[in-house]
């Protein structure tokens, strides 16, 4: 005689854990995306103070110092705000993300693809900007080391003069590198936000929010 296999229970995990992998997306990237925005806030925050305060901290070190070119301080510091109003995007959308509120994924895509905006325009305007800045980094390090002779360093102590077509071969360097940095994690959120099981999850979510709807998630 055979035996009746009871109905399967649509709540019991699958056996390979598919559903628990399933919905750990949006903590693990909401998690990492809120650290993000703070350690972008805060990035960006010393970058402000650094550009429009660069004579007084300059001062509080006791070296007369040239500030920046109009053009570095008012294009990187006009960077530097839009970039903390992101920050702050961003730091919503993954708090948002965290709870599972269909908002929270627009608003972190959002922040994906207007980062993405900011850093051709970074590269855009650090290579117009790029002659102002290296002659203004030979003149501060002469500068500083002139300061740094009249309270009687050594002149082996001194910081290294810096010729301005390496400055400028450095500064490319540099930008290339921060480009792909700042640049890794819009397009992993953009790339996790809009696989088709992601999409899925967001819209059951949505449709969970629904009075009197119960939505089940289906594995990948």
């Amino acid at each position: 005689m055979s035996t009746a296999t009871p109905p399967t229970d649509p709540f019991t995990p699958y056996p390979d854990g598919g559903d628990t992998r399933y919905q750990s997306w949006p903590f693990i990237f909401g998690a990492l995306s809120l650290v993000v925005a703070v350690f972008g806030m805060c990035m960006q925050a010393f970058a402000i103070a650094g550009i429009f305060a660069n004579s007084a901290m300059m001062g509080l070190a006791g070296i007369e110092a040239s500030p920046p070119p109009d053009v570095v301080v008012w294009t990187g510091g006009v960077q530097s705000i839009i970039l903390c109003l992101l920050g702050i995007l961003l730091g919503v959308g993954a708090t948002m993300l965290l709870l599972r509120k269909p908002l929270g994924a627009k608003l972190v895509l959002a922040w994906a693809v207007a980062r993405l905006v900011m850093v051709v325009v970074g590269i855009g305007l650090a290579v117009l900007t790029i002659k102002p800045q290296s002659e203004w980094a030979v003149t501060l390090t002469s500068e500083i080391r002139e300061s740094m002779r009249s309270k009687g360093v050594k002149e082996d102590q001194l910081p290294p003069l810096v010729d301005e077509k390496k400055a400028q071969a450095d500064a490319m360097r540099n930008i290339a590198i921060f480009s792909v940095a700042f640049s890794v994690w819009p397009f992993v959120m953009a790339w996790v936000l809009t696989r088709p099981r992601s999409k899925a999850d967001v819209a059951s979510w949505a449709a969970a929010s629904q009075p009197g709807a119960q939505v089940l998630s289906m594995p990948e």
